[in-house]
């Protein structure tokens, strides 16, 4: 029973610090939405129990969790969907970089047994979970203290009136980030049911790397552009 609150509790803190680290990530406000947030990870931490501990079905429990945070991105804080899905495609590809690397690292110096990954409250998981989920709010904080992170994405809550040209450059970029990260986050409990979490490490590289340099390539369309209205407005004046 001890077990299982406590499960629940760190489930709660890994929704959020995986919410918060996507939002940091991109520059986007979180204390505006901290109840709606602390909410819906509450809500993700319940339905994580019953997927992994009483149905027992753990491979879906990512693939869901990726689906759920995509409709409260969209309908809890009114970002266009497409977006959501790329903003938590690359904060859940990094988040699943610090779970692997912090599980190599426990792993090298004998904390963690190498079948842990196949656990769900055992003390050796909730050791790994404490880890990884400090270091994600630690990384966030610093993100926010030093206003570091993609600037492209508009602070939400997003204008739905506004039809969405899904064709542009931008927007196809975008699209296809967030796709190869689905991809990832779909298989990844499989690969960590069968013991292949340096697969997982080096797809989580890839997709996250893919997203890092197409956010940059948009931050630096975006200054190139505000330069260029800048000038005309000088021509002008």
């Amino acid at each position: 029973m001890l077990s299982n609150a406590i499960y629940i509790l760190l489930g709660i803190l890994d929704a959020i610090a995986v919410m918060v680290f996507s939002l940091k990530i991109y520059m986007l406000p979180v204390a505006s939405y901290k109840k709606r947030i602390i909410g819906f990870g509450i809500f993700i931490a319940i339905i994580s129990f019953f997927m992994r501990v009483v149905f027992d079905i753990p491979k879906w429990d990512l693939p869901l969790q990726y689906i759920l945070f995509i409709l409260f991105f969209r309908y809890g804080m009114a970002i266009k969907t497409h977006l959501a899905a790329f903003i938590l495609g690359a904060g859940i590809s990094a988040y699943a970089i610090l779970q692997v690397g912090v599980y190599y690292l426990y792993n090298l110096l004998g904390i963690l047994q190498t079948g842990v990954l196949q656990q769900n409250t055992t003390y050796q998981v909730f050791v790994l979970q404490i880890t990884y989920i400090l270091i994600s709010f630690a990384i966030s904080f610093a993100l926010r203290i030093y206003y570091v992170g993609f600037s492209f994405i508009v602070t939400p809550p997003h204008d739905f009136l506004w039809r969405e040209n899904y064709l542009s450059e931008e927007n196809r970029r975008v699209s296809i980030s967030a796709l190869l990260s689905s991809v990832t986050i779909c298989i990844a409990g499989v690969l960590l049911y069968q013991l292949s979490p340096f697969i997982l490490l080096l797809m989580s590289i890839f997709t996250f790397g893919l997203s890092y340099f197409f956010s940059r390539k948009e931050d630096r369309e975006d200054a190139r552009k505000a330069i260029e209205a800048y000038r005309v407005r000088n021509k002008k004046s």
